[in-house]
C-alpha cells in the first residue's frame, strides 16, 4: 500500500474515524482504523461494533494497493500536527506505517487487515426520507436528556417513532427524570416504525445531518440504522427493546400556561446555579399572580433569590420544586422568546413548551426540597 493526500484532505476524515473506534478496549483492534486503496479510492474505516463508520477518499494519489490497520488516534495526533498544506506520503514497510511530510518521517505500529472486524450488515428493507437539517435539529433537541448507562437499557438512546400516517417524525428521550420531545414533518410518507437509537450512534448522526442542508434517507433493518452522506456511509447498530410509551407521560397544555421571558428566566437560573453545584439540586418556583420567584438554597446554607415578571398576569398561587440543571438544559435549548410553563399542581410535572417551536416539549418531574 502506498499513497499521497495532502493533509487537510485527510485529517477531517481521520479525526471523524477516530471519534467512532474504541478508546478503552481489551481488543486492540477495535482502537485502530483501516485504511484500504484500491483502484482511485482510499477506504477509512472504524468501528467500537456498535457503531461503524466508512469514509471514501478519492482526491488522493494511489501508488501501490493494498490494506493495514493502524492505530487511529495515533494516525490524527501525527496528521494533526503536520504543516499546514503538507503532503502526507504513507507507505507500508516491515509491518510499520511510513508517514513522511515535509522533513518529518514516522514508523507507526500495525495490525493486519485481516483482524480487523468483518460486521454483517442487516437487509435494510425500510427507508425514511427527511430534510438534514430538519433531523439535525430534533435531534439535538431531545439528545441532553438520554440515560447514560441506565440497567434500563432501552433509555441509554434516543426512540425515533413515525406518527400522522407516516407524515412525520418523533425524536424522544428521557432518563426517568425528565423527557424531551420534538417533531418534524417528513417530505414523504414512511413506513409506520419505531427504533431506539444508542448514545453513540446519536452523536455520530448529529455530526454528519449538520454539515449538509440536503435531502437524506435513513435506511433501516431490523437491528441497524445506516445513513449515506458523499463518501461517508454511518451503520448504527439499534437497541432491542420497548421504549415507555411517552404520550402518557406528556402532562396535559394548560389552556392558560405561564409565560416568561426565555432569557430573563435563563439568566436568573445560571445565576442561582453558582451556588447550586450538585447535579441534583433543585430550585423552588414560586408563582403569584404577577410574578414568578426563584429561591436556591445550598447546604452551607448559602442562598439565591430571583424574581421575575410574569407576561400574562393571572391569579395563580402554586409553588413547586424542580432540577435546575434541567430546567437550564430545557430553556436553553428551545427557541423563542418566551416560554409557556405548564404546570397543574406542585406534585404534577412541569411542561415546557413554546409558541415559537412547535413540536418541542421538555417535561421535568418535581422534587421535594
Amino acid at each position: 500500500m502506498k499513497f499521497s493526500i495532502v493533509k487537510e484532505k485527510f485529517l477531517e476524515p481521520l479525526a471523524d474515524i477516530s471519534s467512532i473506534v474504541a478508546r478503552k478496549t481489551t481488543k486492540p483492534i477495535l482502537s485502530h482504523a483501516l485504511l484500504q486503496t484500491s483502484g482511485e479510492h482510499l477506504l477509512l474505516k472504524g468501528t467500537d461494533t456498535e457503531v461503524t463508520l466508512q469514509i471514501l477518499l478519492n482526491e488522493l494519489d494511489i501508488k501501490e494497493e493494498g490494506a493495514i490497520t493502524v492505530p487511529a488516534a495515533k494516525l490524527l495526533d501525527v496528521v494533526r500536527h503536520l504543516p499546514a498544506q503538507a503532503t502526507v506520503y504513507c507507505s507500508l514497510e516491515k509491518e510499520q506505517l511510513l508517514v513522511k511530510a515535509a522533513g518529518s518521517v514516522f514508523r507507526i505500529a500495525t495490525l493486519p487487515a485481516e483482524d480487523f472486524p468483518a460486521l454483517a450488515e442487516a437487509d435494510m428493507d425500510r427507508r425514511i426520507e427527511s430534510d438534514s437539517r430538519a433531523l439535525h435539529d430534533i435531534m439535538q433537541k431531545v439528545r441532553f436528556s438520554m440515560a447514560s448507562e441506565d440497567v434500563r437499557y432501552y433509555l441509554n438512546g434516543m426512540y425515533l417513532n413515525i406518527v400522522e400516517d407516516g407524515n412525520a417524525i418523533h425524536a424522544v428521550s428521557t432518563d426517568g427524570h425528565r423527557l424531551s420531545c420534538a417533531r418534524s414533518a417528513l417530505p414523504s410518507p414512511a413506513p409506520m416504525t419505531n427504533l431506539i437509537v444508542p448514545k453513540k450512534g446519536v452523536s455520530e448522526l448529529i455530526k454528519l445531518l449538520g454539515r449538509v442542508s440536503q435531502p437524506v434517507v435513513l435506511n433501516l433493518g431490523e437491528r441497524q440504522l445506516s445513513l449515506t452522506l458523499g463518501g461517508y456511509r454511518l451503520t448504527s447498530q439499534l437497541i432491542d427493546g420497548t421504549f415507555p410509551n411517552y404520550e402518557q407521560v406528556l402532562p396535559p397544555v394548560q389552556e392558560t400556561p405561564v409565560l416568561v421571558s426565555r432569557q430573563a428566566f435563563l439568566e436568573s437560573l445560571q445565576r442561582a446555579k453558582v451556588l447550586l453545584l450538585d447535579r441534583h439540586d433543585g430550585i423552588r418556583l414560586t408563582f403569584s399572580d404577577a410574578k414568578l420567584q426563584l429561591a436556591a438554597r445550598n447546604l452551607e446554607n448559602e442562598t439565591a433569590d430571583e424574581a421575575l415578571d410574569i407576561i400574562n398576569p393571572q391569579a395563580l398561587q402554586l409553588e413547586v420544586a424542580l432540577n435546575i440543571n434541567y430546567l437550564i438544559d430545557a430553556i436553553s435549548t428551545i427557541n423563542g422568546d418566551n416560554v409557556q410553563l405548564h404546570i397543574a399542581d406542585s406534585s404534577s410535572p412541569c411542561l415546557i413548551t413554546s409558541s415559537e417551536d412547535e413540536g418541542v416539549r421538555y417535561v421535568i418531574m418535581p422534587m421535594r426540597l
